[in-house]
């Protein structure tokens, strides 16, 4: 089956990718062959601790169908299929990264809907509004002065009444002991993963106190759903002056 040939890569030029990613992930996602490997979803599965359709699954229920979607990062596996699936032929979807390798790898798929990739910098805005916008496992991955620029950055790029939903790790429940694991991974091949367990993602949020925020956890409070929603604002209707007669 083709390749919707209208699922391009959208940009004057790739932009330049962040020294920490090249440095820590460039052997990922820079390598054509362990990106494939990781894109399978039984090992995306194996890798979420069989959490992986479940957590798509929740952020697919979050979307509407025709709606205005920008996603923050590429990811393995399903997700972005899932979520073009549920907007449909007549929304707009529109993923952004820093990697062309792995905007590559996703327009590649065989995704029937019109994704618009796009070789853009998550810190900061596009200049258009959306409906959704997903940052789904990439904060993780950030350290923390850009963690801050890109959830900021998804809080403004989102309308009055629409949602923002990040999905990414959480600090283990005590009583998991799979933190103990986890740990000297994080250290090793992570080194800014646990930065999700000491502060929780609305406090990075410069206007707070313009959403609602409601939070889903998973897996022994392994996972966390975030989803932060643009209140619609209250307009006051002018006091009427009293009439002289």
């Amino acid at each position: 089956m083709p390749v919707n040939k209208y699922n391009l890569i959208k940009s004057s030029k790739a932009v330049k990718m962040p020294a920490y990613v090249r440095e820590i992930y460039g052997k990922i996602y820079e390598n054509e062959k362990i990106s494939r490997f990781l894109d399978d979803e039984r090992i995306v599965t194996l890798m979420t601790l069989g959490f992986q359709n479940r957590l798509v699954d929740d952020v697919v229920k979050e979307i509407s169908t025709n709606s205005k979607v920008l996603q923050i990062g590429c990811t393995f596996g399903r997700q972005i299929e899932a979520v073009a699936e549920k907007i449909g032929a007549y929304g707009k979807y529109v993923v952004i990264d820093v990697c062309l390798k792995q905007l590559e790898r996703c327009r590649s798929k065989e995704i029937y809907q019109n994704i618009d990739f796009r070789s853009y910098n998550g810190t900061r805005p596009l200049g258009e509004k959306f409906d959704t916008v997903i940052c789904y496992m990439l904060l993780h991955e950030l350290p923390p002065v850009t963690k801050a620029k890109v959830i900021n950055s998804a809080l403004s790029s989102v309308e009055e009444g629409g949602k923002v939903i990040f999905v990414d790790y959480h600090q283990p429940a005590k009583w998991n002991l799979l933190r103990f694991l986890i740990k000297p991974f994080n250290r090793l091949y992570q080194p800014f993963a646990e930065s999700m367990w000491k502060r929780n993602i609305d406090t990075y949020a410069k206007n707070r106190e313009y959403f609602s925020w409601r939070k889903k956890t998973y897996a022994g409070k392994m996972y966390q759903k975030v989803v932060a929603i643009r209140q619609i604002p209250v307009y006051e209707k002018p006091a009427s002056k009293s009439s002289f007669y």
